[in-house]
């Protein structure tokens, strides 16, 4: 009963929601302005200024300004070029703009590419608007949708310059790297050449306009990296550099590290044996929310799988996966501040995301049999 009175007033809900977004937008473009602290604006003004910034901030320990650290791959300080000859205030604004932009355009682009009923799209698109990763992402002036973007477009569109455009997706280790490692995954080797094109030209830029050892060079944005000990506490990286690596060296580190990619290789090419690019590729961007580093706003990535279980929305699986990303999305940060239980909660959630990959999975391979998780509910 309660749920045909939904269905006979969903427009009247969708207008509201509509409301509410447009405010929550407001809300999130407002805190914008007057934040953006983790957009790379002074790391790239620095490098067109002849300024080598990793090696600056690696003798620093830490950056010149905010949170601008400066641990991402030459090429993003190089396109970043346009911000660079504005003052702080206005890179600001502009940046905003651009990663509200990308906002929308996620969205729309991955509704539209699964042909999508016009209010599914529009619910999607509220929901990833209004949602706590990517109001977070617009807040600190992240880089995460950027990447996020073009870490979909080989997925999207197969072709030459999507898989170029994919490299930009490198620019952020611990969530581009998925993409690269997946053409290998997948002995896609001809496009994962093209799109390594964009991180080499990126370097050859970088040292040649820095006056920079060449090969010093290409390695100190990982130097960076690592220097910085980037770590939380949901997910595999983390939990080890916590409880196992915190006094070791570096080479044990590394070997690691090594370790975590090789897992993280052998999950990806049990992905790649389903034939659904799509689903696919909402398992693929999981994978960095599980084996590296990442804070709430990466949680975006779930976003693609959302979208395939609105697709199929009355089979058991994806509505599971519906309930899960719509807490994650909007009530994970409140219980995790009202648990203040780090220790167990955290790797409770990496628990959980692994287990959303093996269900997926499991209920993939067996579509035809498997009822439990694909049986349509009344």
């Amino acid at each position: 009963m309660k749920s045909n009175f939904f269905l006979k007033n969903k427009l009247i809900f969708l207008n509201i929601l509509i409301i509410i977004s447009i405010f929550s937008l407001i809300n999130t473009i407002s805190k914008g302005l007057v934040n953006g602290c983790d957009f790379q604006w002074q790391p790239s003004v620095l490098f067109w200024e002849g300024v080598n910034h990793y090696k600056k901030f690696i003798l620093n320990g830490k950056g010149d300004f905010l949170c601008q650290n400066g641990e991402y791959a030459h090429v993003l300080h190089v396109i970043l070029y346009p911000f660079t000859i504005l003052e702080w205030e206005k890179a600001r604004l502009m940046w905003l703009i651009a990663n509200t932009l990308f906002a929308f355009l996620i969205p729309i682009i991955v509704c539209k590419h699964l042909n999508l009923s016009k209010y599914k799209s529009i619910l999607l698109i509220l929901i990833f608007i209004t949602c706590y990763p990517t109001r977070m992402t617009l807040n600190y002036g992240q880089q995460s949708l950027f990447v996020m973007l073009f870490m979909m477009l080989p997925f999207i569109s197969n072709s030459r310059i999507a898989n170029f455009l994919s490299g930009l997706s490198y620019v952020k280790y611990s969530s581009g790297y998925v993409i690269f490692l997946n053409y290998i995954a997948n002995k896609d080797y001809k496009n994962f050449l093209i799109s390594v094109i964009p991180y080499f030209i990126g370097w050859f830029i970088y040292f040649s306009f820095t006056n920079s050892n060449p090969l010093t060079n290409f390695f100190e944005p990982i130097q960076l990296s690592l220097q910085k000990g980037y770590i939380r506490d949901a997910d595999f990286y983390s939990l080890i550099n916590i409880y196992f690596l915190s006094q070791k060296t570096l080479f044990i580190k590394l070997m690691f590290i090594f370790m975590i990619f090789l897992i993280n290789f052998i999950v990806l090419i049990k992905i790649n044996k389903n034939r659904d690019i799509f689903f696919k590729m909402s398992l693929i961007l999981i994978c960095p929310l599980i084996f590296f580093p990442h804070s709430n706003y990466d949680y975006i990535l779930l976003f693609p799988l959302l979208c395939y279980s609105f697709l199929n929305n009355e089979y058991l699986i994806n509505k599971i996966n519906i309930y899960y990303i719509i807490y994650i999305f909007y009530l994970n940060r409140i219980i995790n501040h009202l648990i203040n239980f780090d220790i167990l909660y955290q790797p409770m959630l990496l628990l959980s995301l692994c287990v959303v990959i093996v269900l997926n999975l499991h209920s993939f391979k067996n579509k035809n049999h498997l009822y439990f998780f694909n049986i349509k509910l009344i």
